[in-house]
């Protein structure tokens, strides 16, 4: 209890009090809820990888293990008993005091964790349109990244460090595993955001469309060019490439918010190279629990040891310089749900309105999320709706100026997709075999997934985690699906994780001002 300050200057008594968590919130720190999210993140890591993120044998399997994991992960999410909870750091069990510690199972998918990022680099490096000395520079430096993080996870993984305390070496005082944490985690970001830097100078000019049209519209908003009237380039003769030559695909935000980096550096990828940063820090942030161990004290460190990289995950998967050299624009998507998770935890909820609007206004498939969005206490219907509104207010101008041209770029031609055989995906896997799969059986996939999303419903977890299943639900059913379209739902089930490890459930606690009880003489209890 604290006292605080009403309008009126009168004193009041401020509890900390648990909000009621609505029936399905995953349980923070549930062994086997968190063991499933790692697994998940790690078989679709390696799925995404195996071919580039296209299809292959092995590669659809490791797609369907990571699907099957998150499905368990949402289903194991069971409601937590309603009423009140201590305020402060989860104490330790008998197990865990008497140095048990974690679960096999937990142990074992975090080394799967440590294998992914540290061998991750070393066995793929695709470069593609990457070459010369700044190529070299890059896998080095994301190799680097990958086998420090890898060690970190590792250390903590090993049954003596993670989440507990353990004795030190000298004087033989309990301490909790804190050194180098913050440093580790500054050092990992640095080094992925070299490498990073390196791809980029390494491949100036991808041969990509996604390049191309995210360069050419970004300048063309300065001149008062609609990005939906655009070609990239002018002629086909010139262009020289397969893909989009005068299609804008996406929503028009994503080149509002790219537009900085092109004008100021001149390339986009380094504002979704920023993006990756952002997204790692917010996580990172929503980590660090108000009053607890882990959160941030006067070395600005967050959770420690292992724990405390978890947040990096969104940066150092494997191949994620292929992905930032191929200019996909997941990463603007994840730091925009971290903002908006990370500021909801915070009580900060115009700004997480404001956040979820953008990721609204920069790709058609984030409003899968709204139901989800809507479903989570903590946001509601209303902030959605807000949400929603803002989004439509901010793609306004470019839907009254073109309507037509609008849908066709922006709606028509996503659905008009056709089915390809190299689709990470259910359709592409059934087309190898002479079958066409119709919206069917998406519709079901996405309803069950809907489903398990309002059981996992109550906390930030929940709304990470069952969005996570919503759009790993829809890239599974997609008729063209690669790479990209899984880091989206490997950056929330990287959120996921972040909360169920935090030292408190971030995000579940309140304040609640309430009239003081009155004794004689006008005092209040302090």
């Amino acid at each position: 209890m604290r006292r605080v300050t009403s309008r009126r200057g009168q004193v009041r008594d401020a509890h900390l009090t648990l909000a009621a968590p609505a029936a399905g919130a995953p349980a923070a720190g549930s062994r086997p809820v968190l063991a499933a999210v790692l697994v998940s993140w790690c078989a679709l890591a390696w799925g995404i990888a195996a071919k580039d993120g296209r299809y292959g044998a092995w590669a659809m399997a490791a797609i369907g293990i990571g699907v099957t994991a998150a499905t368990c992960a949402t289903w194991w999410a069971r409601p937590r008993p309603r009423g009140p909870a201590p305020i402060g750091p989860r104490p330790l069990d008998a197990r865990q005091q008497a140095g048990g510690g974690e679960s096999g199972g937990q142990r074992l998918s975090w080394a799967l964790v440590a294998l992914t990022v540290g061998l991750g680099p070393l066995v793929r490096h695709p470069r593609y349109y990457a070459s010369g000395t700044p190529a070299a520079a890059a896998d080095f430096l994301a190799a680097c990244a990958g086998l420090l993080a890898a060690a970190t996870i590792a250390r903590g993984a090993s049954g003596t460090l993670l989440g507990r305390r353990s004795t030190g070496a000298a004087g033989g005082q309990p301490r909790r595993w804190t050194a180098g944490s913050t440093a580790v985690f500054r050092t990992v970001l640095t080094l992925a955001g070299a490498a990073g830097v390196a791809t980029i100078r390494a491949a100036p000019a991808p041969r990509i469309d996604v390049f191309h049209l995210l360069q050419v519209s970004t300048v063309g908003l300065v001149h008062g060019a609609d990005l939906y009237r655009q070609q990239w380039a002018p002629d086909r003769a010139s262009y020289g490439l397969d893909g989009l030559f005068d299609v804008y695909p996406y929503l028009p935000w994503t080149s509002v918010l790219l537009a900085p980096a092109r004008l100021l550096l001149g390339d986009v990828r380094y504002g979704l190279l920023a993006a990756l940063a952002i997204a790692a820090i917010c996580a990172r942030r929503l980590g660090a629990a108000p009053g607890s161990p882990g959160s941030p004290g006067p070395d600005g460190g967050a959770a420690a040891g292992a724990v405390g990289l978890l947040p990096l995950l969104v940066v150092i998967l494997p191949e994620s310089m292929y992905a930032l050299q191929q200019s996909w624009t997941e990463p603007l998507l994840i730091a925009c749900l971290a903002a908006m998770v990370l500021a909801v935890a915070r009580g900060h909820p115009r700004v997480a309105v404001v956040a979820f609007a953008l990721a609204l206004a920069s790709k058609q498939h984030v409003t899968l999320l709204v139901p989800v969005a809507a479903a989570w206490p903590a946001f509601g219907v209303r902030r959605t709706a807000v949400s929603a509104g803002t989004a439509l207010l901010l793609v306004a101008p470019w839907l009254v100026a073109g309507p037509r041209d609008f849908v066709d770029d922006a709606v028509t031609t996503n659905l008009h997709y056709r089915v390809l055989g190299h689709s990470l995906s259910v359709p592409g896997w059934a087309s190898h075999f002479g079958v066409t799969l119709g919206f069917g059986p998406a519709l079901v996939v996405l309803a069950a997934a809907y489903v398990l999303a309002w059981r996992a419903r109550g906390d930030a977890g929940g709304f990470c985690l069952g969005g996570a299943l919503v759009l790993l639900g829809a890239s599974l059913m997609n008729k063209q699906t690669f790479f990209n379209h899984y880091t989206l739902p490997m950056g929330l089930l990287v959120l996921t994780a972040v909360l169920l490890t935090s030292p408190t459930p971030t995000g579940r606690y309140r304040e609640v001002v309430v009239d003081p009880p009155h004794r004689p003489g006008g005092e209040t209890t302090g």
